[in-house]
């Protein structure tokens, strides 16, 4: 069994259904799938704002959303990348959460965003870990800049797919993360 990631479209929600209930569950909130349902079909489709899915043998396993944030010092739009789950099951043990980071950074270089943010815990050692790892592993500048919000530089990886057309498409592979997600 191998998971890959998609960009999630409108004809695929009733597959991530499931997933959002558990995400919801966790979060100690009560799910009406209905307006769920309506909120995401109001996200998906936009160019600007997409969300990463997981996908092991038609079932979503994992979601990363993605939106622009105007962060003026950096960029006019950072693609910060947040609300990363994965379901119960699976966490921690086949490097999903790293492969929808991953995954979100590329698909945001693809549409065109210099700059990506994401956002932890501040007690969340292992996902601060994980930035660095993950910049370090798709060649893009890391910098922490408080100890939950970290801004990636994804500009050298963009200069590099010039040049290598095929870049872009090797990265945020399970191949080329099963290292970064072994535990040290």
């Amino acid at each position: 069994m191998s998971i890959e990631t998609v960009v999630l479209s409108k004809d695929q929600l009733d597959m991530l259904m499931p997933l959002i209930v558990e995400q919801q569950h966790d979060c100690g909130k009560e799910v009406d799938l209905d307006s769920t349902r309506t909120f995401f079909e109001g996200l998906v489709g936009h160019e600007a704002t997409f969300q990463i899915v997981a996908v092991e043998d038609g079932v979503a396993v994992g979601l990363a959303m993605v939106d622009p944030i105007p962060n003026l010092q950096f960029a006019d739009n950072v693609a910060y990348i947040h609300d990363v789950y994965v379901t119960e099951a699976l966490r921690g043990s086949r490097g999903i959460g790293p492969l929808l980071v991953a995954s979100s950074f590329v698909e945001a270089m693809r549409r065109g965003y210099e700059f990506a943010e994401g956002e932890t815990e501040p007690d969340n050692s292992p996902a601060r870990k994980l930035y660095a790892r993950l910049a370090a592993k798709l060649g893009v500048g890391f910098k922490e800049v408080d100890s939950m919000r970290y801004l990636l530089d994804l500009r050298p990886a963009i200069e590099r797919a010039h040049s290598e057309p095929e870049y872009l498409d090797r990265l945020a592979t399970p191949r080329l993360l099963s290292r970064l997600s072994a535990r040290p």
